[in-house]
């Protein structure tokens, strides 16, 4: 969740009642302790000793976004705006509210009132920033960026956000050029052992001798930047690769030529002499759409079998296996990119297929939710680990005739294997899946389908509704 402000700028006007105030001080104190229902009974108590005073309504507004009570926060917040028009604050806690409850617009007039009365609030930029981003009007999200740029030119991240609004409409060149500013503070994440080298880092120029690549970020970013690989090899046949625990039979399988190593495994220096981190070949093979199609990539392989308890649970099942996701736990737009349980129950009830769980997670509790709202269930592979089996998930994902997932983790899985994959998208996706293009550049049989409006699935739904009355 975005950093609320607790505001430092109030100061209680002389004509406010001195209890309320007492109370007021009391209620934060309790915020302090991290004791909700004590500060939420003084700050209430504040309110009714003197209904004029901005502060305890700001502070309850505070305590409602922690506690994800949004529609609370909203109500105090634009209360103890009409009260005091005066404090930055108030309207930067009410367009973090606003944001999260998708009124992007309002969001966006709420930073601007910040901003007017507190110029060098950073964060504002960057949260305005994004909402323009969010909205599509991608002009003046570089414009902020920019401004954010020169109040805090040593911060990376506003460059790095714009190397993300490049690369998403098709600026490449420019785009993956400005994204290797993502590695300094770490806001790429290489894996261990990339900031402690002491080689040279590659150029992108052929050498005699071995380079090493490390994966970054998630296990999604590193199957989409892996992809690369074939093309690399073609230049520099002495490759090593450090990616994910998860992932190190899928690379060592899918490229027998590279010596494949887990995240937490030290790496000799003797056996290499250049390293670069797996995104950053992107600004060498990536700079055109053509760069793209003419990738030599076609799918990832796993030489492992599915285990006979697993392959008889999916063969006793009738019509299409279709493999199903609904969620992310990303931290990067949670919300605005999973489904609820309404919305998957009205995806599984327009057809009589198989729907088959895989989604990785402590998720028994929305599966339940989903079973009861649905005539058609959720079917979970029994033994199964979805979040750390991942080679049996593989294998599972082999046998589905199809995978319906939002962006997550699974959308590359599948989509790399080769599958027929729908990826549902918000209505602002992420930079990798591009813009106003229904199939993905990175692999060849993903569909994206995606929001018509912010936070609404409808569309969506209706669309894969269609698919399945025409199937």
């Amino acid at each position: 969740m975005k950093k609320i402000i607790n505001s430092k700028n109030n100061k209680s006007p002389k004509s406010t009642n001195q209890d309320a105030i007492r109370l007021h001080q009391e209620g934060l104190k309790f915020c302090l302790f991290g004791d909700k229902n004590r500060a939420v009974k003084c700050l209430k108590q504040s309110i009714n000793l003197d209904k004029d005073y901005a502060d305890p309504y700001f502070q309850l507004g505070n305590i409602y976004i922690q506690s994800e009570e949004f529609d609370l926060s909203e109500a105090m917040l634009e209360t103890a705006i009409k009260l005091n028009n005066q404090n930055p604050d108030f309207y930067y806690n009410l367009a973090i509210t606003k944001y999260i409850l998708n009124k992007t617009e309002e969001a966006i007039l709420n930073y601007r009132e910040s901003l007017k009365l507190d110029p060098n609030n950073s964060k504002a930029l960057k949260f305005l920033g994004n909402c323009y981003k969010d909205i599509k009007n991608f002009n003046e999200a570089l414009k902020i960026y920019n401004s954010w740029h020169t109040l805090e030119p040593e911060n990376p991240e506003p460059t790095f956000n714009k190397s993300l609004l490049h690369i998403r409409n098709g600026r490449f060149d420019v785009g993956w050029n400005l994204y290797e500013v993502g590695l300094k503070n770490n806001i790429r994440e290489p894996l261990n052992g990339f900031y402690h080298e002491t080689k040279k880092y590659w150029n992108g120029i052929p050498f005699d001798g071995t380079l090493l690549v490390y994966g970054e970020q998630g296990l999604g970013d590193q199957i989409v930047f892996g992809t690369i690989l074939p093309e690399l090899l073609k230049d520099q046949p002495n490759v090593i690769v450090k990616v994910n625990k998860k992932l190190r039979s899928l690379f060592k399988d899918s490229y027998p030529k590279i010596t494949v190593y887990s995240e937490n495994d030290l790496i000799d220096g003797n056996l290499y002499q250049k390293y670069i981190s797996m995104g950053s070949l992107c600004k060498f093979y990536r700079k055109h759409t053509d760069d793209f199609m003419k990738s030599e990539f076609k799918s990832y392989s796993l030489n492992q079998s599915l285990p006979k308890r697993f392959r008889e649970q999916i063969n006793n099942l009738n019509n299409l296996k279709i493999g199903f996701s609904w969620l992310t736990f990303a931290d990067n737009n949670r919300q605005q990119r999973s489904l609820t349980s309404y919305d998957v129950s009205k995806i599984l009830n327009c057809n009589d297929n198989s729907f088959i769980n895989l989604q990785y997670g402590k998720v028994s509790g929305s599966v339940s939710e989903i079973n009861n709202l649905s005539k058609n269930k959720l079917i979970s592979i029994k033994g199964l680990d979805l979040t750390n089996d991942i080679d049996n998930v593989i294998n599972v994902i082999k046998h589905c005739d199809l995978v319906v997932t939002i962006d997550n983790t699974l959308a590359h899985l599948a989509s790399s294997l080769g599958k027929h994959v729908w990826i549902l998208l918000p209505y602002s996706a992420d930079f990798r899946w591009m813009e106003n293009v229904t199939a993905t550049l990175w692999y060849e049989n993903a569909l994206l389908l995606r929001q018509s409006k912010i936070g609404n699935w409808n569309n969506v739904i209706e669309t894969i509704k269609q698919a399945f009355s025409q199937s």
